[in-house]
């Protein structure tokens, strides 16, 4: 392939980070399934880029989806960001104990991490902001994430083999 020369697999999942950034951020009022998912594929792309890409370039990039997310749907500064900063950071204190578990447990980590990154931020919207805190929303992007986080991973380990 013509493109393997300039991809590298970070640079894919950073392309796919801003689609899905696109997506979760544009309000489609006939298929709000869509945003939904997009929401959920871009937390899933945020925890793996972290956990298996990290590099310090990780700190501006989630600075700016962070910044970019709480203005867009929330008109605030806050929940992303903070949320996002902390798992980065958490993750850097934390990576060289990832290296001896098995796939299925990093597959397990990187489930739970996700649904706890939103289930943080919605409970810091409506703390800071009393923003409408949802449980049928959250059970939705539960459901969501059960059904397309394994096949996910099984794509993103493809990916990772570029090289």
């Amino acid at each position: 392939m013509l493109f393997t020369k300039y991809l590298n697999s970070f640079l894919i999942f950073n392309i796919l980070l801003l689609i899905f950034f696109s997506l979760s951020v544009t309000s489609i009022e006939t298929f709000q399934i869509i945003n939904s998912i997009s929401y959920v594929f871009f937390h899933f792309i945020v925890f793996y880029l972290a956990l298996y890409y990290f590099r310090k370039l990780l700190f501006f990039i989630f600075f700016i989806y962070g910044l970019a997310l709480d203005l867009l749907l929330i008109f605030q500064i806050g929940p992303h960001l903070i949320v996002f900063l902390t798992v980065l950071l958490i993750i850097s204190q934390t990576r060289r104990y990832f290296s001896y578990l098995s796939s299925f447990k990093i597959y397990s980590i990187i489930i739970l991490a996700q649904l706890l990154m939103v289930f943080f931020e919605m409970v810091l919207s409506k703390l800071l902001f009393n923003y409408n805190f949802s449980l049928n929303v959250f059970y939705q992007i539960i459901i969501i994430s059960i059904i397309i986080s394994y096949p996910t991973f099984l794509f993103f380990s493809k990916i990772d083999s570029f090289k």
